[in-house]
């Protein structure tokens, strides 16, 4: 019997909910969250026009996502977790998809997480990745710089510190999901709070107690980059579900970008939550998601 889609998106939605949203809020040790996050994304299938090489990048494991076709372009992607979760692991299925979609190479880190690491630390080991790729010679017009949820954060953290230090910029930035406001004031994370799937906000509150130092003001750009002069920017992708408790974390960016003269393409998906596009094997939306990802990529080798 075929499943209808909305039949298919409720029963998901509901084992997100069961497995991942609702063990999230009982203040569970990162360790065990962790392995409950890899043991789920195993269900993800990997592309199979993919080769995957490991290696180490600036003293980090990464992988080295490479599709069949060679291409100049290379896609740097931070993952997301809320800055204490994540890893290969769980963004590897869709990184591969990724990199066979957009015919592109892509790059992925293990970078410290919270809270046996704190800030700077994820930031600083992001910005010394992205040097020691030019110092190997590639370009960072043939770089783009791709992150989900708090990955995004740290992506256009590292684009901000490449502009303010005068730095090679890289050719464009994709922001899926964003979490960009950690003082939690988006009102988006109380209107969704019951519909967003797979995100709740105690998992945000941990990760910035995990990460932040206590001394430290949430509101600084250089940890809130929503807040910061967002001029000279390149071209930048954002995607959104209109279920995220992270929503208008991504509304208020596209307004600020916009004021501040950005190329920036804004894309909602109706009914997504978050981090939707890592089930696109499984939904017309994250499908969608993916292609447009895509195009923005393909528009940016162009120019």
């Amino acid at each position: 019997m075929k499943i209808s889609p909305l039949w298919k998106q409720l029963i998901t939605e509901s084992i997100l909910k069961t497995t991942i949203r609702k063990p999230s809020q009982f203040n569970l040790p990162p360790n065990s969250i962790r392995f409950a996050l890899e043991q789920m994304c195993r269900a993800f299938p990997s592309s199979k026009e993919v080769q995957i090489r490991p290696l180490r990048l600036a003293g980090l494991r990464a992988e080295e996502i490479k599709p069949q076709s060679e291409s100049s372009q290379l896609i740097l992607h931070i993952h997301g977790g809320a800055f204490f979760l994540g890893s290969l692991k769980t963004h590897r299925a869709f990184l591969t998809h990724v990199a066979a979609r957009t015919q592109m190479q892509v790059l992925h880190v293990d970078y410290p997480l919270a809270p046996e690491s704190v800030y700077p630390e994820a930031s600083d080991a992001i910005f010394d990745i992205y040097t020691t790729l030019l110092g190997q010679g590639i370009q960072a017009k043939d770089i783009i710089l791709s992150g989900d949820s708090c990955g995004a954060n740290l992506a256009l953290t590292l684009a901000l510190k490449i502009r303010d230090e005068g730095l090679p910029q890289v050719s464009g930035l994709i922001l899926l999901s964003p979490f960009l406001d950690l003082t939690l004031t988006s009102e988006s994370l109380r209107y969704n709070s019951k519909h967003d799937a797979l995100l709740s906000i105690e998992t945000l509150e941990a990760g910035i107690d995990y990460y932040i130092p206590k001394f430290m003001n949430t509101a600084d750009p250089a940890i809130s980059p929503l807040f910061a002069d967002l001029s000279g920017l390149p071209p930048i992708l954002v995607q959104v579900g209109s279920k995220e408790i992270l929503l208008d974390d991504a509304q208020r960016f596209k307004e600020k970008a916009q004021q501040a003269g950005v190329d920036l393409t804004y894309k909602l998906y109706t009914g997504m939550w978050h981090n939707f596009q890592m089930f696109h094997p499984w939904f017309d939306e994250g499908k969608q998601a993916l292609a447009d990802l895509a195009e923005f990529a393909h528009q940016l080798d162009r120019d």
